[in-house]
């Protein structure tokens, strides 16, 4: 039995939304009910994490080249962090040496920064990420376990994958956990394989259901002064904290039926999460008396 130790996720994580439905996905003319990861790869495609080409199509079983991932899961990243390419901060980030500010995919600059000051892609022993160099099966369980935080502390258990001998040792722990959490669903990890883009849709998307799927700590307050008669405004989202670290900015629609601001006193009203059903929201609204605002001249 090996023990993976937590060694802390990569950064404080705030999403705007959680998994969304594949129906609201456009889908590809390449990919239907038949693919194994269709499901999976029209999630993908809704949570902006990966898309098609040109031409439509999203080739499920193209292997997966390092740059790919480093833009995907650098797409991730943003989301979890509520920025955007154009408003991530750049400054003071150190490029990976085979990615430099004056490579010509613009785009990958900017992701493969964002990743390494994620954690999530550390490169090698000269500073270089590769990123036309395919992704190998056991690579792509490291960054994933970066990327979502996936760890795990107490045993692994080794048994779960039958060829984990063939994993180099300091890749095989984060194989274990992408076992123990189900990310992966089968015994035979094949860790020396490359990553095709189907499989690794269907990898983003049960690493992002996993990383989600954590007990609520904390649901964030909302607190409103007013006058009497005046209505609040109410917001649409709220952060709530999870036990695992993660922070999501989650849709919360108000019951303000029985709210009335007509008389000065304390209210409390609730309201329902979107993505955490079962879990409440609550604002406290204080109606003050108008005399209890007004400003009086000092006395001389």
């Amino acid at each position: 039995m090996k023990s993976f130790i937590k060694w802390g996720l990569t950064a404080l994580i705030a999403v705007g939304t959680l998994l969304p439905s594949a129906a609201f996905a456009q889908g590809y003319s390449d990919v239907t009910k038949k693919d194994t990861h269709y499901e999976n790869i029209l999630t993908a495609q809704e949570l902006g994490l990966m898309t098609g080409y040109a031409d439509g199509t999203f080739q499920s079983s193209k292997p997966l080249q390092r740059a790919n991932v480093i833009k995907a899961l650098g797409k991730l990243q943003l989301r979890l962090i509520g920025e955007t390419l154009e408003s991530y901060p750049y400054y003071g980030a150190r490029p990976f040496r085979d990615i430099p500010r004056t490579h010509p995919d613009k785009e990958l600059f900017k992701y493969s920064v964002i990743v390494r000051d994620a954690g999530i892609f550390e490169g090698d022993s000269n500073g270089n990420v590769n990123p036309d160099k395919l992704m190998t099966r056991q690579q792509m369980a490291k960054v994933l376990v970066n990327a979502f935080g996936l760890w795990h502390v107490g045993d692994l258990d080794e048994t779960a994958i039958t060829d984990l001998d063939q994993a180099a040792w300091y890749f095989q722990d984060y194989i274990l956990v992408l076992s123990h959490f189900g990310v992966t669903t089968v015994s035979e990890f094949r860790p020396l394989a490359t990553t095709t883009r189907g499989q690794f849709a269907s990898f983003l998307v049960r690493s992002y259901d996993v990383m989600t799927d954590s007990p609520v700590e904390y649901i964030e307050e909302y607190y409103a002064e007013l006058f009497p008669g005046e209505q609040p405004e109410l917001p649409d989202s709220l952060y709530v904290f999870l036990q695992n670290g993660a922070m999501f900015n989650t849709s919360v629609e108000w019951d303000v039926d029985e709210l009335d601001t007509s008389t000065p006193g304390e209210y409390m009203i609730t309201g329902t999460l979107k993505e955490f059903p079962g879990e409440t929201a609550v604002a406290t609204i204080y109606v003050y008396a108008e005399d209890e605002w007004v400003e009086t001249e000092p006395v001389e």
